[in-house]
């Protein structure tokens, strides 16, 4: 038999390789110049693009067509003209780059949420509540051009001087503030009628300030969401990876630091409307105590570096390793199950026990300081 016949048979032969249906597909606008797909991974956190063509393709490899029969479906429905061979190679790289599954759910098992780096199971589908989840690339556009100053540091800095200054004033007032900070959370439930619109308005301007960021430095953004999770509140911004990468350093860590400067200026707006007036009847101090407690509180996890928030992807992108505690934690599960273990350098592994041990006694010291504060506040007299 003759290689080119060979070829003809390798490419009739059955495939199971299939386009995974857990990606999470965004078209670029419909005014944009050049159309392309960005493609999120929720198993890795990582984003991809395809463009229109390649995409096509991609749809086409549903685990039961050959090689032969998906360059015939290309030509047919797509005027596609490809070659068994190219299609090889492309069949490959989309294995490489885990875009096509041998088997379609049996990925679905290890998804975890970028929020905290902890696999929630079946249990996250009922769990987690998405109040906001779109792509938000044409409002940052719209905004963008409306008032590109805002990125700019001649209109940042002083603000966040004012900011600063919001918190000298908290400083010095820091009594009364307490005592009404108690009358508000202790001695009456009104806070409860603010605390959910204020902190996911807080976390809704962190992510905007992150996602402003990436649009001035010329990142697509591809998801925004918020949403709730056993009564925690959380957000998220995820940038196309590819163009992320190529981001200097210090551009990722100006956009990393985005967010906690707005809930800084959120949190000092807060000040400022509880120093003008705290002395007011109704509801509209405890309000602006809210606003000050809340935001500051918010921020709290994503600057500790024991959950997946700026603090800890700062740390990631310092260190060239990005999913650091994931890749740890199974590092370590495969370590106590004797599975092989992959072949890293000392330093590397080094790197892997400390993460995970330094993540799990973060975490142990985090909820007993939540549980303590807790039954100190509902045994308060």
């Amino acid at each position: 038999m003759s290689a080119s016949a060979c070829a003809l048979e390798k490419s009739r032969a059955k495939i199971h390789s299939c386009f995974r249906d857990d990606l999470v597909v965004t078209p670029s606008p419909a005014d944009s110049v050049t159309w392309r797909y960005n493609l999120y991974d929720p198993r890795n956190d990582i984003g991809f693009e395809l463009g229109r063509a390649e995409y096509s393709l991609a749809l086409l490899f549903d685990g039961q067509r050959s090689l032969h029969d998906i360059a015939e479906a290309a030509l047919a429905q797509h005027r596609i003209k490809v070659s068994p061979e190219k299609l090889a190679q492309f069949e490959r790289k989309l294995l490489n780059l885990k875009l096509l599954s041998s088997e379609q759910t049996a990925h679905k098992k290890d998804l975890r949420d970028p929020a905290t780096g902890i696999t929630y199971g079946p249990l996250k589908e009922h769990l987690l509540i998405n109040l906001v989840k779109t792509n938000p690339q044409p409002l940052l556009d719209h905004i963008y051009r409306l008032a590109p100053w805002c990125c700019r540091a001649a209109f940042i800095l002083p603000l966040l001087a004012l900011a600063l200054a919001s918190f000298v004033y908290l400083g010095v007032h820091f009594g009364t503030f307490m005592t009404d900070a108690g009358d508000t959370y202790i001695q009456s439930y009104r806070w409860l009628l603010w605390h959910f619109p204020v902190i996911l308005t807080s976390i809704a301007l962190h992510e905007l300030g992150h996602a402003m960021a990436c649009r001035h430095y010329g990142v697509k953004v591809n998801d925004f969401g918020i949403g709730i999770y056993l009564l925690l509140a959380t957000g998220w911004v995820r940038p196309v990876q590819a163009q992320w990468s190529r981001l200097p350093l210090n551009q990722r860590v100006i956009t990393i630091l985005a967010g906690p400067l707005v809930s800084l200026l959120y949190a000092g707006l807060g000040i400022v409307l509880w120093a003008m007036f705290r002395d007011s009847q109704g509801g509209l101090p405890a309000l602006f105590v809210v606003m000050i407690v809340a935001s500051l509180v918010s921020l709290v996890p994503t600057l500790l570096p024991i959950f997946n928030g700026d603090t800890y992807l700062a740390i990631t992108e310092a260190l060239g390793q990005p999913r650091l505690r994931q890749r740890a934690f199974n590092y370590v599960k495969r370590h106590w199950r004797t599975a092989p273990l992959e072949a890293v350098s000392p330093a590397l592994r080094r790197l892997y026990w400390s993460t995970f041990l330094l993540t799990c006694l973060g975490w142990v010291i985090a909820w007993c300081f939540t549980a303590a504060t807790l039954i100190r506040l509902f045994n308060h007299p």
